[in-house]
C-alpha cells in the first residue's frame, strides 16, 4: 500500500564553522545567497505581476541585486526558471538525510512525487499562475520541460528503479504521465492535506504497477 500521509519533515541545525571562510569560500557563498535571493524575488513576482511580462532586470530589483550580479548567476528569465526547478530536486534530495524513503517501488515513488507537490503548495498562488502563463512564453516552456524529463529521471534513480535503456525510457514516460495526471489535480485541490493530489498519484501508481505485472506475466508465459 503507498502511504496516504506525510511525516513531519525535521530539519536539524547546522553547526557553525569554527574557523573564519577564505576569500573564495565567501564568494561562492554570496554567490548561493544571491541565487536563493533571486529564486525567491521570482517566484514573489509571479504570484503578484504575473510571469509572462515579467523582466530579469525587475526581479533583480526585488532581490536587491544589480543586473550585473543578477546576470552573472542567471543570464536569463528561463535560466531562472530552470534554476528553481532544479533546487526543487535538491531539496528532495536533502530530505532524504532526515527522513529516508521506505517501502517498496510504488511507495518510494509515491513518497517522491508527493514531496514535488509539498515544495509547490509552498509557493501555491505563484506556481499555479506559472501554470496557466508558461504556455504564452514557447521557448521557456520547452525548456522547463525537458528539465521536467531530468526531474522525473532523477525520481526514478533516487527510488531505487533504473531510468535507463528501452525500459528506463518507458517508466520515464509512465512517471511523467503520473506527474502530469497529478499536477492536474493539484491544481484543483484545496484540501489541506493535499488529499486529492494523494489519491490521484497513488491510483496512477497502482495501475502502473498493475500494467507492469501483466505484462511481465506475459513474457513469462510466452
Amino acid at each position: 500500500m503507498a502511504k496516504t500521509s506525510r511525516t513531519t519533515r525535521k530539519t536539524t541545525a547546522k553547526p557553525k564553522s569554527a574557523t573564519k571562510k577564505k576569500p573564495a569560500a565567501r564568494k561562492a557563498a554570496a554567490a548561493g545567497d544571491n541565487a536563493a535571493r533571486l529564486r525567491a524575488a521570482l517566484l514573489h513576482l509571479i504570484a503578484t505581476h504575473g510571469w509572462r511580462d515579467l523582466s530579469l532586470a525587475a526581479i533583480a530589483e526585488e532581490a536587491g541585486l544589480d543586473m550585473e550580479a543578477a546576470h552573472d548567476i542567471y543570464p536569463t528569465k528561463g535560466a531562472l526558471l530552470l534554476g528553481l526547478a532544479r533546487e526543487t530536486d535538491n531539496d528532495i534530495l536533502r530530505s532524504l538525510k532526515y527522513d529516508p524513503l521506505e517501502g517498496d517501488a510504488k511507495d518510494r515513488l509515491f513518497d517522491l512525487l508527493m514531496r514535488r507537490f509539498d515544495h509547490l503548495q509552498q509557493s501555491r498562488d505563484a506556481y499555479l499562475t506559472l501554470l496557466r502563463e508558461l504556455p504564452q512564453t514557447p521557448f521557456e516552456a520547452a525548456c522547463l520541460s525537458r528539465q521536467l524529463r531530468r526531474s522525473m529521471g532523477l525520481m526514478l534513480e533516487t527510488a531505487g528503479i533504473s531510468a535507463s535503456g528501452l525500459k528506463g525510457l518507458l517508466r520515464l514516460q509512465g512517471l511523467m504521465a503520473i506527474y502530469l495526471a497529478g499536477l492536474n489535480a493539484w491544481r484543483r485541490d484545496d484540501s489541506a492535506d493535499l488529499a486529492k493530489t494523494m489519491a490521484e498519484i497513488d491510483k496512477r501508481l497502482g495501475q502502473a504497477v498493475r500494467i507492469t505485472e501483466m505484462f511481465a506475466a506475459r513474457t513469462t508465459a510466452a
